[in-house]
C-alpha cells in the first residue's frame, strides 16, 4: 500500500502500551536503493530518560508495522521499542529534502517538481515521487492540459538515476512519459 510522505510527518508516535514516544518530523532513506532506514522522531521530554546515552531529541526508529490514523501507532510496547531505536545522523537522506526538487531527464529537460513522495510502509521502500509536470514539459509529451490545470504525474523511484539538489531520471522525455502515471 503506498503512503504519502505527509500522512507519516508531523504525527505524533505511541507505542502500543501508550506511551508517547514523539513526532515524527522525517524519514529517512537510501538514495541507491530506497529503503527506508528509519523515521526521525522528536522525542517528547518525558521520554528522554528512555533513550540515554543518545544525547540527541531527535532518533531513528527503525520500520516496523505500524497502525495509521490521527497518530502512528507502533505494534510493540515502549520497551521492544527501545530496541530499535538508534542515534539519527545528518548524514542519511531525509525524504523531506526532495520535496520541493527540480526534476530532469538524462538530458536535463526540465520535467517538473516533486509535491509529494509515495511509500510501501509495508515493505518499507520509497515506491515514487508525485511531480507537478512543468508547462514545457506537457508541451513536450504532446500532453492537453484545461486552462488554469496544473497536470502531476507519479514517478517510479527505478527512473532515478540520482537525487541530491536535483533530481536526475535515467530517461530521455519520451521515456519518462511512457513510464508514468498521471494522477491529477
Amino acid at each position: 500500500m503506498a503512503t504519502p510522505l505527509e500522512a507519516i510527518k508531523d504525527r505524533l508516535m505511541i507505542s502500543s502500551d501508550a506511551f508517547e514516544v514523539g513526532d515524527v518530523v522525517d524519514i529517512r532513506y537510501d538514495p541507491f536503493v530506497w529503503d527506508v532506514v528509519g523515521l526521525r522522531v522528536r522525542t517528547k521530554r518525558s521520554s528522554n530518560k528512555l533513550y540515554a546515552g543518545h544525547g540527541k531529541s531527535s532518533v531513528l526508529i527503525l520500520p516496523e508495522k505500524f497502525i495509521l490514523n490521527d497518530v502512528v501507532l507502533l505494534a510493540q510496547p515502549i520497551e521492544i521499542v527501545k530496541d530499535a531505536i538508534i542515534p539519527d545522523s545528518d548524514n542519511i537522506a531525509s525524504l523531506s529534502s526532495l520535496i520541493s526538487s527540480k526534476v530532469v531527464t538524462r538530458d536535463n529537460a526540465l520535467v517538473g517538481t516533486i509535491t509529494t513522495v509515495m511509500i510501501d510502509t509495508e515493505h518499507w521502500k520509497v515506491l515514487s515521487i508525485i511531480v507537478r509536470l512543468d508547462k514545457s514539459a506537457v508541451e513536450a509529451m504532446g500532453m492537453k492540459k484545461g486552462l488554469f490545470s496544473k497536470i502531476s504525474a507519479e514517478i517510479g523511484t527505478d527512473l532515478i538515476l540520482s537525487s541530491a539538489e536535483m533530481v536526475h531520471l535515467n530517461e530521455h522525455m519520451d521515456g519518462v512519459r511512457n513510464n508514468m502515471t498521471i494522477v491529477e
